[in-house]
């Protein structure tokens, strides 16, 4: 921060026009000359003009062109980051607050999930707001693993405002992000009913020897199951991997594999009627639930509003699976 108080530095951004950040931001995330002009009201040939301004301003090509659209350069990404979290916090400091009435509100959240919070507390949270603001609508948007290769992650998802916030396992983030922990869920063990593991005794050595459905982006990936029967001398086959908790219980309730998941997934997969749940003969480590959104928008009362009410639905849910 020290360089901003430099000269040059300082006359450089008084050079620079804000509506150019405006066009970089929306080509960033049309990756369409023509469609980033329509986000911002700009003909074709004023958004080309921004782009060459914008080339020339930073010094380097921001976007090259390919198949599918604009690509942008290294430099554009990491300018990108910072850019739209600038305009959002002039936007913020330019438009007054207004108050939030769930009552009356028409307002359209974007919430980032996986499918265990889809299958497990959207539910719960969908009726909640039912009754408390019956005019607000919910979008559930798919959400990726942070490193998965291709995809933005969940901060660039924050960043870009394809979603107000996200639901579920988060981790650590960047500090831009905030992380609230509303609670965790044990993790355990569902097999078919009827199964021949319940005859012969279910312990670590049966849990061990059986076929699993592994839960897992990345299939030759290891998961604290395998760290900890490796330390105990173990190890187990891994007959499937499958990306959703609620396709491994289906797997499950069919085969004679075994899974372990969150005790909300196990909950949920029970009205099917094909399934029985065990403890787990490992030390299980718990599932968090989280919620996460930047740290711009903390001042948002809709946005407070809706994390209090996924706040209030989470407890239900965790008493419930008591």
């Amino acid at each position: 921060m020290h360089g901003m108080n430099d000269p040059r530095t300082i006359r450089h951004l008084l050079r620079l026009d804000l509506n150019l950040l405006k066009a970089l931001d929306a080509l960033f995330q049309a990756r369409q000359i023509t469609e980033a002009g329509r986000i911002i009201g700009l003909s074709q040939p004023a958004m080309s003009h921004a782009l060459s301004r914008l080339r020339v301003a930073f010094g380097d090509p921001l976007f090259v062109r390919a198949a599918g659209g604009l690509v942008p350069t290294a430099r554009c990404v990491a300018l990108s980051a910072a850019v739209q979290h600038a305009l959002s916090i002039l936007q913020q400091a330019i438009t007054a607050v207004e108050p939030f009435d769930a009552t009356s509100s028409r307002r359209h959240f974007r919430i980032g999930m996986n499918d265990l919070v889809s299958t497990t507390i959207l539910p719960q949270l969908v009726r909640r707001l039912r009754t408390a603001a019956p005019y607000v609508s919910l979008e559930a948007i798919h959400l990726p693993r942070a490193t998965a290769p291709g995809h933005i992650g969940l901060p660039g998802l924050l960043d870009d405002g394809k979603i107000d916030l996200a639901l579920g396992h988060i981790g650590i983030m960047p500090p831009r992000l905030r992380v609230q922990r509303f609670g965790e869920e044990a993790q355990v063990c569902i097999l078919a009913q009827g199964h021949t593991a319940f005859r012969r005794g279910f312990d670590l050595q049966t849990f061990a020897a059986l076929g699993h459905v592994k839960v897992s982006s990345f299939a030759d990936r290891k998961g604290w199951i395998d760290d900890e029967l490796e330390l105990r001398g173990l190890r187990r086959h891994v007959a499937v991997v499958v990306p959703h908790f609620t396709a491994a219980a289906l797997i499950v309730a069919s085969t004679d594999l075994i899974a372990t998941v969150p005790h909300g997934t196990a909950m949920t997969a029970l009205v099917a009627g094909k399934l029985d749940i065990l403890e787990c003969p490992l030390p299980c480590r718990a599932h968090p639930i989280e919620v996460c959104w930047q740290q711009t928008r903390d001042d948002d009362p809709g946005l407070a509003w809706l994390r209090q009410m996924i706040g209030v639905t989470i407890s239900d849910h965790l008493v419930q699976a008591e």
